[in-house]
């Protein structure tokens, strides 16, 4: 259990920051912890993932991440998400420049080959799903401050002031005081929680709300196939939106994606959720759309 009591400094430095390697990590421990079946939401994402990567690399990068014994892994754990980096060739590139070593250059190409199988086909959906986390707990922030959006966090991540407790693999107590808090939403939290701590900052993932979404992501197709049929058949502002929407999406975050009017997008959404095409739920506060299962239909016959 990690035990974080934060002062009001530190609790007025809050911020919220992504990280494809932290998602990179917490993929990695979730097949570490499951060599059979895993849970749900977590079932189609990890049948893909065995697929995709090759038998000789998957156990490899699986050992490294069950015994977390090489030098750059402890480095990839102690580092802290930075909106400066935001891909995971930035971020491993920051760790080679800080921490050169023929090991560790092995592991991280190890990570970065993991990566380009596992995750980098699902991550524009993995990425849109984050970044809406990250606007919703932002605006939580804003406008109703810090320990608000704290007391709303997934992941039985618990809020009384003036301590914050979370699951975690170690037992901890750490003071925050007069440092930076910054809080990473994961869609692979539940396998694992990515934690480091010093004197100028803590920085600890947490479970996104969406989570439960990522057993419907997958992977990332081309958005302008040659011969578009879905286009021809519906129009191609139609056939943009069902495309954008095999990951949950709100209206503004798709509009600002496709460059699109929000007025526009909502009524290609009205027309697509009244033909069942399209699934909407409010979650948070916030309505998301999505692709149903005759959506994804019609995207596998015409999407190509």
């Amino acid at each position: 259990m990690i035990r974080l009591d934060v002062d009001e400094e530190s609790l007025r430095s809050i911020r919220l920051a992504l990280s494809p390697l932290w998602e990179t990590l917490g993929s990695l421990a979730l097949l570490a912890r499951y060599r059979g079946a895993v849970p749900t939401p977590y079932t189609g994402w990890v049948r893909g993932a065995r697929r995709a990567v090759p038998p000789k690399l998957m156990d490899t990068v699986v050992q490294l991440a069950h015994r977390r014994d090489t030098p750059f892994l402890r480095h990839a754990h102690a580092y802290v998400p930075d909106p400066a980096r935001t891909s995971l060739q930035d971020e491993l590139d920051f760790l080679r420049e800080r921490f050169e070593g023929a090991g560790d250059e092995r592991t991280a190409a190890l990570i970065e080959d993991y990566w380009n199988h596992a995750l980098h086909p699902y991550w524009p959906a993995l990425r849109a799903s984050l970044e809406e986390e990250v606007l919703f707990r932002g605006r939580t922030l804003a406008v109703n401050g810090p320990e608000a959006m704290l007391a709303e966090l997934e992941g039985r991540v618990l809020w009384q002031r003036p301590r914050l407790t979370a699951p975690y693999h170690l037992d901890l107590t750490r003071e925050v005081r007069r440092s930076r808090l910054v809080l990473v939403p994961s869609m692979f939290s539940a396998a694992t929680r990515v934690f480091t701590s010093d004197a100028q900052v803590t920085a600890m993932s947490y479970q996104a709300r969406t989570t439960g979404f990522l057993h419907s992501v997958t992977p990332d197709r081309p958005t302008e196939p040659p011969t578009d049929r879905l286009a021809l058949l519906i129009g191609p502002g139609r056939a943009k939106v069902i495309r954008a929407l095999q990951a949950p999406r709100t209206t503004t975050a798709l509009a600002h994606s496709l460059g699109l009017a929000k007025s526009t997008v909502s009524q290609h959404l009205g027309v697509l959720t009244e033909t069942g095409v399209v699934w909407r739920r409010r979650l948070g506060g916030q309505v998301f759309y999505q692709l149903d299962r005759s959506g994804f239909a019609l995207l596998e016959q015409l999407g190509d």
